[in-house]
C-alpha cells in the first residue's frame, strides 16, 4: 500500500490516562505510517492536552450507565448523541476502521463505526475485560490484548486474538535503561504515584511508614510523592522532620525519568501504570483500588504481577504504616529481592507493543478490503 494511499483509522478511547495513554501510543505509531488519525474521547480525556497535541481528537458526549432508573435514562440520551456526533465525523473524514481503547466514552464512537459497516478492533489493557470492552465484544472484528490470557474473552473467536501488549508513550519508551546499582551508600529512590485519582491513601500512611524504618535507611532515601491535597506542605513537613529527602507534588511531568531513576515504586494496579512500569522494568509494590468499577480489574493485576515475582500485592485493607515499612525493609535491605524484581518486570515488558497493534491494526483493515 503507497503511503498516499493509508487508510484514515479513528481510535475510541474513555477519558482517564489508563485509556487515552495507549490511544496516544498507538496514533502517533500509525501517523509515522502515513495513516491519518482522530481520537474520540470525552471532556476529561481532552484534558491531556499534552498526549494529544498534534492529533486530530473530538469531544462526544458520554456517561455511564451505572445508577437509578433516571440517571440510566440520561445516559441512553448522551450515549445516543455521542453515537450521532461520531458517526457524522467517521463519515466527514471516511475512516475505515476503528480501535476502541474501552472507558465507557468509547461505547458511542464503536457503536457508530458498527452501524456504517466499519471493521472494529478492540484493545483491553487488562487482565479482565472492561466492562465497555465486554459489552462491545460480540461486536467486534478483532481482540488484542496485553496479557496472554483475559477472563472474559474466553466465548470469543480465538483465532482474531493477537496479544500485543499495551502501548506506552514514547516518554516512557525513551526512559529505558538498566536498573540503578544497590551500592550500600547510595540513594535510594522510592516513587510513589496513585495514577490518576493521586491515591490519598498514600498521603495519609507512607509519611509513618517511611518514619519506621532505620535511621540509616531512611538517610538513603531519596523520595517523590505524587500527591494532591491541601495537606501537601504538612506532609512534605513530615518527612523532612523524619530525615527524608522529598519532593511532594499532584503531577509529575517527568514520569518516565522518575520511573527510570527508581529502585521501586509505590503505586495503584491500572493497566497502564503496569505496562509503564513493565517497559521500563522496575519492580512495585502494588496496591488496587478498594471500591469502584476497577477494583476486580486491578486487584487481578496486581496478584497476576506479584506472581509473575515484579514485586508485592498489599491490599488497601492491609496498606498499614507497619506493614508498609515491614516490605519496604525487606526490600531495601536485601542485597538481591529489587534486581530480581526489575529484571522478572523487564521480561514482561512489551516495549514493541504499538507497533504490534498497529501491525494488527493494518491486518484487519486489509481483510475488509
Amino acid at each position: 500500500m503507497s503511503r498516499s494511499s493509508r487508510a484514515t483509522i479513528a481510535l475510541a478511547a474513555g477519558g482517564t490516562g489508563g485509556h487515552l495513554f495507549p490511544a496516544e501510543a498507538l496514533a502517533r505509531e500509525l501517523m509515522a505510517r502515513g495513516h491519518a488519525v482522530v481520537i474520540h474521547t470525552e471532556r476529561r480525556g481532552a484534558q491531556y492536552q499534552q498526549a494529544l497535541a498534534g492529533i486530530d481528537h473530538v469531544v462526544l458526549p458520554a456517561s455511564s450507565l451505572e445508577g437509578g432508573i433516571a440517571a440510566k435514562a440520561s445516559a441512553a440520551l448522551a450515549i445516543l448523541r455521542g453515537v450521532l456526533a461520531s458517526r457524522r465525523d467517521l463519515r466527514r473524514r471516511r475512516v475505515a476502521l476503528l480501535v476502541g481503547f474501552g472507558g465507557y466514552p468509547s461505547f458511542a464512537p464503536a457503536l457508530a463505526a458498527k452501524s456504517l459497516g466499519l471493521p472494529l478492533l478492540l484493545h483491553e489493557q487488562a487482565t479482565r475485560l472492561s466492562k465497555a470492552n465486554a459489552q462491545l465484544l460480540r461486536l467486534a472484528d478483532g481482540l488484542a490484548t496485553s496479557f496472554p490470557t483475559v477472563a472474559g474473552a474466553d466465548a470469543f473467536d480465538a483465532s482474531r486474538i493477537v496479544q500485543t501488549g499495551n502501548p506506552v508513550r514514547q516518554a516512557i519508551l525513551a526512559a529505558r535503561g538498566d536498573y540503578p546499582g544497590l551500592d550500600a551508600r547510595a540513594p535510594l529512590h522510592l516513587l510513589v504515584v496513585g495514577g490518576s485519582q493521586a491515591a490519598a491513601v498514600f498521603g495519609r500512611v507512607v509519611p509513618p511508614a517511611l518514619a519506621l524504618l532505620p535511621e540509616a535507611l531512611r538517610a538513603r532515601l531519596r523520595v517523590s510523592l505524587q500527591y494532591r491535597g491541601d495537606d501537601a506542605d504538612a506532609i512534605d513537613a513530615q518527612l523532612r522532620e523524619a530525615g527524608i529527602e522529598a519532593t511532594v507534588q499532584p503531577f509529575f511531568d517527568d514520569m518516565g525519568e522518575r520511573l527510570r531513576d527508581a529502585h521501586l515504586v509505590l503505586t495503584r494496579a491500572g493497566a497502564t501504570t503496569a505496562a509503564d512500569l513493565l517497559t521500563i522494568g522496575r519492580p512495585a509494590v502494588f496496591v488496587p483500588l478498594p471500591h469502584g468499577g476497577a477494583r476486580e480489574e486491578q486487584r487481578r493485576n496486581a496478584e497476576t504481577l506479584a506472581a509473575a515475582g515484579v514485586g508485592w500485592h498489599l491490599p488497601e485493607a492491609e496498606l498499614t504504616p507497619a506493614a508498609l515499612a515491614a516490605i519496604l525493609r525487606e526490600a531495601f535491605e536485601s542485597p538481591d529481592r529489587l534486581p530480581a524484581a526489575a529484571r522478572a518486570a523487564a521480561a514482561l515488558g512489551r516495549p514493541d507493543a504499538a507497533a504490534r497493534l498497529a501491525d494488527a491494526v493494518e491486518r484487519l483493515l486489509a481483510s475488509h478490503r
